[in-house]
Order: C-alpha cells, then structure tokens, then sequence
C-alpha cells in the first residue's frame, strides 16, 4: 500500500490558468440546476390554464430552440402567480394575467431560464458554489 499526500485548494486560492480550468470543465459538463423546478412551473402554468402539453423542448441557454406544444384552449382567467412556489412561475403568471397569451408567456419563463442559467454559468456563481458545497481542486484545476 502507497500513501500519496497532495495538496487540495479552494477555487479562490487557484491560480487564474487553473481557476479559468476549472471553470470551463463545470460549464461544459453542468446542466441548468433548476431544470425540474423550472419544468415544474411550466407544467403547472398549463395546468392552471386547462391545457394539456403533449410535447417540449428547453435549451437553458437559447430560448430561441425551445417551444411547447399543447392541446386545448385556454381559459382566459386570472391565474394566481404562485404556483409551485419556485420562482419560474412568475414570468409565467405575470405575463399570463397581462396578456392572456400563452407564447407571450412561454417566451417570458424561457428568457427568464436563460438569465438564470446564464448566471449560475459565470465565474462569481461558481466560486460560491464551490465553497457552500466543500469542493476542492488539485494545482492545476481538476475536482477532487
């Protein structure tokens, strides 16, 4: 049996070559964290409408690929604005209860996925995440 000590390091205390690294693996291999309370909120929103989603798409990054296709027609009420108590529904209810349009509404909780994802992709996101969930990484970038 060997023993290998190495030496572990926060994010903040990489270097920037190893901290622009470690950032790049967890932005190409992370997907949207909130996606199931995002779709959650959707699926609710067409609930709350009586439609029935037969179909979907979600790019978390490009709103301009996602789309939802349904069934029914929808009921024209004042919805509440929470829904599931996740943020989501906001968009989503708010631009409902203005417009009364369900692609106005859609393309308002897309936009809103994309900003949050867009964040939980930057470098600030990532150094608190880091550190709320104790990861750590060798010299030269790579998780441990």
């Amino acid at each position: 049996m060997k023993t290998i000590e190495i030496t572990l390091f926060s994010f903040n205390e990489l270097s920037e070559k190893a901290k622009e690294k470690a950032l790049t693996i967890y932005q190409t291999e992370n997907e949207y964290f909130w996606g199931n309370e995002a779709l959650e909120s959707m699926k609710a929103f067409f609930d709350e409408l009586g439609l029935l989603i037969i179909n979907y798409q979600i790019d978390w990054y490009c709103p301009n690929n996602s789309w939802v296709r349904y069934e029914g027609k929808p009921s024209g009420k004042f919805i509440k604005q929470n829904f599931t108590g996740y943020c989501m529904d906001y968009p989503l209810s708010t631009t409902w209860n203005k417009t009364k349009n369900v692609e106005e509404s859609l393309w308002a909780f897309f936009i809103e996925i994309q900003n949050d994802y867009e964040h939980q992709l930057t470098e600030e996101y990532f150094a608190e995440h880091c550190e709320a969930n104790e990861i750590y990484f060798d010299e030269n970038g790579n998780k441990f």
